[in-house]
C-alpha cells in the first residue's frame, strides 16, 4: 500500500558565515548581501518522505510559500525525487506571520487532498519559533507529532515515530492522517540525513514548469490572511570585547595579583 506524503519546504537566508554589516540604518536585513539555502530541517523532512515512498510506494508532494530567492527549493525537491511541487505565491502572501502562513499552507494541502502525512521542519528560523507545524496541524484538524527523529512503522491506520526527550527517547503512535515536525540531523548515519540531488533528475526537471497557486486558487478571504504580529525590525548584538592579560604562571606575585583581580570583579569567590 502506498502513502501520499506532503512536505512543506522553505528557502531561508544562509546566516552561517556572516561578514560585515547585514543590517541597514533602519534595522532591516540587507538581503542582497545574503545567500540562501534549503531549510535543513525541511530537507530532513523531505528525506523522511522519500524513504516512505522508497519502502511503501505512493507519492511525495512539496509546497513552498513565497517566491524563490536565490535557490528554488521546489526544483531541489524534484531533483531528489519528489513527484509533485506547487508554489504558493501571491502579493497577499507577503509579510504573513506564522499563523496566517499556516492557514495558507493548510488550505493548499486541503485543496490538493488525499494525504496520509504532512512533514515539515521544526522551523526555528526567521521568527517562526517552532510553531508553523503546530498551526498547520490545528488548521487541518490532524494529530501533531513534534521533533520526530525517525519513523519506526507506518500502516494504513497509524504511524509510529521516535523522538528525543530529555534523558532518553519517546515512542509515539498516532492515527493517520497526521503531521510530523522534524528536527535537524547532526550525524551522517542519522535516518534524516538527506540524499543528494540526482544528475538524471536534474536533467529531467531543469525546465519542468512549477505550478503556482495564489489567493484566488485557494479561495482565501481577508480573515484567513489577517496578520496578528508584524516584524518591526532587527537589532545587532554588539560584539563582545574580551580583554586579555598575560600572567607568568611561575611568578607567585603575578598569580596572587590575578586572583585578587578576579575576586574584586566578582568572577571568583
Amino acid at each position: 500500500m502506498g502513502f501520499n506524503t506532503v512536505v512543506l519546504a522553505k528557502e531561508i537566508y544562509d546566516t552561517r558565515d556572516l561578514i560585515g554589516d547585514v543590517l541597514d540604518a533602519g534595522g532591516k536585513v540587507r538581503t542582497d548581501t545574503l545567500e540562501s539555502r534549503f531549510d535543513p530541517e525541511d530537507l530532513n523532512a523531505l528525506e523522511m518522505a522519500l524513504k516512505i515512498k522508497d519502502s511503501h510506494g505512493g507519492k511525495v508532494t512539496c509546497f513552498s510559500l513565497g517566491a524563490p530567492r536565490k535557490l528554488d527549493v521546489l526544483r531541489e525537491c524534484l531533483y531528489r525525487g519528489a513527484d509533485v511541487v506547487i508554489r504558493l505565491e501571491d502579493g497577499a502572501f507577503i509579510g504573513l506571520d506564522t499563523l496566517a502562513a499556516a492557514r495558507v499552507l493548510a488550505r493548499a494541502v486541503r485543496r490538493f487532498g488525499g494525504f496520509d502525512l504532512v512533514l515539515t521542519g521544526v522551523q526555528v528560523v526567521e521568527g517562526e519559533n517552532s510553531m508553523l507545524g503546530c498551526h498547520v496541524a490545528a488548521e487541518l484538524g490532524v494529530p501533531l507529532l513534534s521533533y520526530v527523529e525517525e519513523i519506526e512503522a507506518i500502516s494504513s491506520g497509524a504511524v509510529t515515530v521516535r523522538r528525543a526527550i530529555e534523558g532518553g527517547i519517546e515512542v509515539l503512535e498516532a492515527p493517520l492522517p497526521a503531521l510530523l515536525t522534524v528536527g535537524v540531523a547532526l550525524l551522517q548515519e542519522d535516518a534524516r540525513t538527506p540524499r543528494s540531488a540526482r544528475a538524471k533528475l536534474k536533467l529531467q526537471h531543469k525546465k519542468t514548469p512549477i505550478p503556482c497557486w495564489g489567493r484566488a486558487e485557494l479561495e482565501l478571504d481577508d480573515g484567513a490572511l489577517k496578520v496578528s504580529t508584524r516584524l518591526a525590525g532587527h537589532g545587532a548584538v554588539p560584539q563582545r570585547e574580551i580583554r586579555r592579560k598575560d600572567v607568568n604562571g611561575s611568578a607567585l606575585d603575578e598569580l596572587r595579583q590575578m586572583v585578587g583581580e578576579l575576586r574584586g570583579s566578582g568572577a571568583l569567590r
